[in-house]
């Protein structure tokens, strides 16, 4: 009798680990394909608003931006990118072609939404 317990208790176990093993997976798949529709959210918005390409990656509602741009641009491109719904922050990690003081064409910043 205790051997079938013990052996009934593993198996539950074993049932409950595997399971939530799997909810972890298909919550990550979940999210993974969440963020590749905001990412393709924001490419779209601000697509015809840059002369050149932008990387674009999302990643829970934040989205960094990268590349080379001139600033006014680079303003448009942050604006369109906040301005999609599911976006929270906007990370630029953009690159400007005119050198500003002393900070060189490297400007970062962040900006979030309501």
């Amino acid at each position: 009798m205790r051997l079938l317990t013990i052996l009934a208790v593993a198996t539950l176990a074993a049932g409950v680990y595997h399971y939530r093993r799997q909810l972890g997976r298909t919550r990550e798949t979940r999210q993974a394909r969440s963020n590749d529709r905001l990412a393709e959210a924001v490419r779209s918005a601000t697509a015809g608003k840059t002369s050149r390409p932008v990387a674009v990656r999302c990643v829970r509602g934040v989205a960094t931006l990268r590349g080379t741009l001139p600033t006014a641009e680079r303003d448009r491109v942050l604006a369109a990118a906040l301005s999609v719904p599911g976006v929270v922050q906007v990370t630029s990690l953009i690159e400007t072609d005119e050198a500003i003081g002393d900070l060189g064409p490297m400007q970062s910043a962040i900006a979030t939404g309501p």
